[in-house]
Parts: structure tokens; C-alpha cells; sequence
């Protein structure tokens, strides 16, 4: 079994879903990201997932955005990411570490030069949110080969037959955008999204996961009640700390925030049981 697998079964174990949180890496600096990190899982996060920065983020909204030209503008460079793997698994060998990219800070990287790093430095999977399922199959068999898992994104426009091909060729978990668009949190969610997160789950051999548009314990409480069996928190997270002058003193409100989302998961998944 790999990091992944065995987090979730673990979780399932306990009746909870998995709150994962993204980091855009090297927003506003590397040094902020490392406590950011360390901090998120100290406070209860299960798995990682670690963003690259990119110059045209295209489904990413405003908050992501911002992380991603801030770090930029800091010089982050891609040993930069492998540096923040490595000092993850100095501390935390067992939580898995997801990458999430768009396809061209890999490409212009090196593909196998990328996985090869990438997997010595600790991660356990990869999510690339532009590239097509019919062109990934050379991406997915250089990943695979380095013990990375392939995870993929299904929106809530694809069709059984789409849904059913992206579901074959994952690994790991697959990831349920709650809404059509770019990310960013949202008051509500539509109710849709709960129905098609059923549908996906009915149909996957991996776990699911629910992302774009989660602000708070009350979206992940309706989320795992329809099956995620995990909750991806990205941009209200930058929103967070955005707010709190992206320094040392975010950090316990941060951590408060993260244990008041880990709540509303147990909660929730116990409920759950009783539907």
C-alpha cells in the first residue's frame, strides 16, 4: 500500500474524511511557506497538496492567483518545491504530499528529470490541472514508473462515459471540482454538486475528493454527508492568511481554523453513518 492508500484506509478506519489543504509553495516566501506547512500538519492536516507557481494560472481566481505571482516575484525556482518536500519528510514521513501543477513549469523543468526529484524528495502524487486525459499517457507512464500516483480532475460538465475513463486511469484519489469555473471560496455551494459527487463515488475504485469553492466547516460537513471522503482547502486558506499580514502571527489562527475544519469532518462522517 502507498501513503495515500493507507491514509485513507486509516481515516475510514476512523469515520472521518481527510482534510487536505493547498500551499501555493514560496507565497509570500519559502521560509513562510516551510512553518506554514509544518503548522497545517501539526494541526491536523492528513494529506498535503503543494501548488507550483505558474504566470497564467487559468483556473485559478484571485486568491491563487495573487500566491502564485507573489511567489513568483520572490524568485521561487523548482528546488525551491523539492526543498520544501524534503524538509516535510524530515518530521513527517507517513502524510501523504500531493503536487499540483500546470503542465508547463513541468515541461520547461524536465518531465523525467521533475518525477525522478519529485519522488526521491518524498511525494506520493501528482495532479496536473491542464492536461488532458488524451495526452497523458506518456506524463503517466514517467510518473508511474517513479511510484507516483496519477490523480484526475472531474468537473461536474463531464458525461458518464468521460467520468468513467478518467476514473479508470486514476490512482490514488480522484478530484471533484464542486463548481464549473476557476477556484476560490464560495458562501454556498449548489446543491448539484452533491448529487454528482454520489454519482462519482458510486462508480470509483479510489477515494474522492471535494475542491474548489470550501470556506468553511459548514460546506465540509454537506460534502462528507454526500461521500467525499476527503475535503481539498485551498484559496480560503490564502484568504486567511492573506488577512492576518502573511506572517509568524497568522500561524494559531490558522491552526485553530484547521482544527475547526477536522471537527466539522468527524461530525459530519458520524452523521453520515446514520443517513
Amino acid at each position: 500500500m502507498t501513503r495515500i492508500s493507507n491514509t485513507f484506509a486509516s481515516l475510514r478506519h476512523k469515520g472521518i474524511a481527510a482534510y487536505i489543504p493547498y500551499v501555493c509553495a514560496g507565497d509570500p516566501s519559502i521560509d513562510f511557506s516551510k512553518k506554514l506547512i509544518h503548522n497545517l500538519i501539526n494541526s491536523g492536516a492528513d494529506i498535503l497538496e503543494i501548488g507550483i507557481p505558474f504566470s497564467d494560472p487559468i483556473a485559478d481566481g484571485p486568491l491563487i492567483q495573487g500566491a502564485m505571482m507573489r511567489s513568483l516575484a520572490n524568485g521561487f525556482q523548482m528546488r525551491h518545491l523539492f526543498e520544501l518536500v524534503s524538509d516535510v519528510r524530515v518530521f513527517e514521513n507517513d502524510k501523504p504530499i500531493i503536487i499540483m501543477s500546470y503542465l508547463n513549469p513541468i515541461i520547461q523543468f524536465g518531465i523525467e528529470r521533475f518525477c525522478e526529484l519529485a519522488s526521491q524528495a518524498g511525494v506520493d502524487g501528482l495532479l496536473l490541472v491542464d492536461l488532458p486525459l488524451e495526452e497523458s499517457e506518456e506524463i503517466d507512464k514517467i510518473a508511474r514508473s517513479n511510484g507516483l500516483d496519477i490523480i484526475r480532475i472531474i468537473a461536474p460538465t463531464s458525461g458518464d462515459e468521460r467520468i468513467d475513463r478518467l476514473l479508470e486511469n486514476s490512482s490514488g484519489f480522484v478530484y471533484v471540482v464542486s463548481v464549473a469555473g476557476v477556484t476560490g471560496p464560495r458562501e454556498k455551494l449548489p446543491q448539484t454538486v452533491f448529487s454528482f459527487l454520489k454519482t462519482v463515488k458510486a462508480r470509483s475504485h479510489v477515494p474522492v475528493v471535494l475542491g474548489f469553492g470550501i470556506s468553511g466547516p459548514d460546506q465540509v460537513a454537506l460534502a462528507v454527508k454526500a461521500g467525499a471522503d476527503g475535503i481539498v482547502e485551498g484559496s480560503n486558506l490564502i484568504r486567511l492568511y492573506n488577512s492576518l499580514g502573511k506572517n509568524d502571527s497568522s500561524l494559531p489562527i490558522i491552526a485553530s481554523h484547521v482544527r475547526e475544519m477536522k471537527a466539522a469532518m468527524a461530525i459530519s462522517q458520524t452523521n453520515a453513518q446514520g443517513i
